[in-house]
């Protein structure tokens, strides 16, 4: 069964949602504020919201691959529908990465809500904060294992002005994007560990934003470099 991991993790958020209503007090936190204090309250069902976000994904991930697929039996060539197959399954993937991050979110969510509102004081806030900042973390460093994988596509990767010149010139890219992000994605976690609270969240905003303009300047110098190389052909 192709799609076995995504519907597993869709499922398995159902059933922890299932099992922790019948446990957790009728009313738990569901934010926290800078301080790390509670600041919003709400019913225990809000658990559910993690239910739907992986239903979501999981159909959303479904439909993608069997558009790849189409785009494979309707290629040109081998090669194009090589592509669309690999894409598919690197689809597949990255919303099977995305479940299992949502899915920690619901597990610690529902951990903190087992504690008790009156026993959540801001240090449990702060280490929501964490937690949340660590999972992330992990899924860009999945990503940026991934992204060299992917073929160029209109939907996934490192997609720029640039890097969508030509195959060679993607492939260099998604090499580059793929190293950056996973590196940003370990300095992420790293953030999550050391600090605390909403300043390992500042901390991982910065950390996107540097990830992001390496790679758009990445990008354009790898583009550069290429017709360098080629002028002459």
């Amino acid at each position: 069964m192709r799609n076995k991991w995504l519907i597993t993790t869709a499922a398995l958020s159902l059933i922890i949602a299932a099992a922790a209503v019948q446990i957790l007090p009728d009313m738990i936190p569901v934010h926290y504020g800078i301080d790390g204090n509670v600041d919003r309250i709400g019913s225990k069902y809000e658990v559910f919201i993690f239910v739907g976000i992986t239903v979501i994904i999981a159909v959303t991930g479904i439909l993608l691959r069997r558009k790849f697929g189409k785009d494979a039996q309707t290629a040109v060539g081998e090669k194009e529908a090589s592509h669309a197959v690999g894409n598919g399954k690197v689809c597949m993937i990255v919303c099977t990465a995305v479940n299992a991050v949502i899915l920690g979110f619901e597990c610690v969510m529902v951990c903190m809500g087992y504690s008790g509102i009156q026993q959540i004081s801001g240090t449990e806030g702060e280490l929501y904060c964490s937690a949340a900042v660590i999972l992330i973390g992990i899924l860009f460093a999945v990503l940026g294992n991934i992204m060299p994988k992917m073929k160029m596509n209109g939907l996934m990767g490192l997609r720029t002005s640039w890097s969508m010149k030509n195959d060679e010139v993607w492939a260099r890219c998604q090499r580059m994007g793929g190293t950056v992000t996973f590196f940003g994605g370990i300095a992420v976690i790293l953030s999550g560990i050391v600090l605390r609270g909403y300043t390992s969240l500042a901390a991982m905003m910065i950390i996107f934003l540097v990830i992001f303009a390496v790679m758009i300047k990445g990008s354009h110098q790898i583009y550069t470099d290429w017709e360098k190389e080629n002028k002459h052909d």
